[in-house]
């Protein structure tokens, strides 16, 4: 018996050491397991849009009962104070949009990104917009202009050949290939010449 004991922990801590083994599913119970997923999801939404919808519909009675309270008069102000501040939404977005249209012409006729209209919009003040345009032109053409000078100081290869200065000498020369020696005879017929007369 005591034996029988024993036997059934170690092999309890057999199992507890063991590294856990990948677990198969079958069809039946992945799908079981995706629609508890998608029920818990879904319960979570229902919670979510209940709660929404609750505090919507308080906002709307209190708002009701504020309405409902009030005179003649004082509603008619509360509905021309709502109609002014549409009215001054309605204005902005529209400013915004004529300032966005005229930014990015802007930035066309300066030959400048006119994704970046959405951006310099966020300013909101022309001015100020302009003085970025500004600054964005002068710093592209600097480094338009830096890139064209650094290519300029470098050598341009021709054709893949090499250059060959005035210090070759008969040693170089023997050394060279038939290729070298034909481009070093475009280079520098005269050095071309002298080491082939000695």
């Amino acid at each position: 018996m005591a034996e029988e004991v024993n036997n059934n922990e170690s092999t309890e801590q057999e199992k507890q050491n063991q590294p856990d083994e990948p677990k198969t599913l079958t069809q039946s119970e992945l799908d079981s397991l995706m629609d508890k997923h998608a029920a818990k999801a879904l319960e979570k939404q229902k919670a979510d849009f209940e709660k929404k919808l609750n505090d919507a519909l308080e906002k709307g009675k209190s708002e009701g009962e504020r309405l409902a309270q009030m005179s003649a008069e004082q509603k008619a102000q509360e509905e021309a104070k709502q109609r002014l501040k549409e009215l001054e939404d309605k204005e902005r977005e529209l400013n915004q949009r004529e300032l966005k249209v005229t930014v990015a012409s802007t930035l066309k006729e300066r030959e400048l990104p006119t994704d970046l209209a959405d951006y310099l919009v966020e300013l909101g003040d022309a001015d100020k917009i302009s003085n970025v345009v500004d600054g964005l032109q002068q710093a592209v053409q600097q480094g338009i202009n830096d890139g064209i000078t650094k290519r300029l100081r470098q050598k341009s290869p021709q054709n893949g050949a090499t250059q060959f200065g005035d210090d070759i000498g008969k040693k170089e020369f023997d050394a060279m290939t038939a290729a070298e020696r034909a481009t070093l005879f475009a280079q520098n017929k005269e050095l071309f010449n002298k080491l082939t007369e000695a």
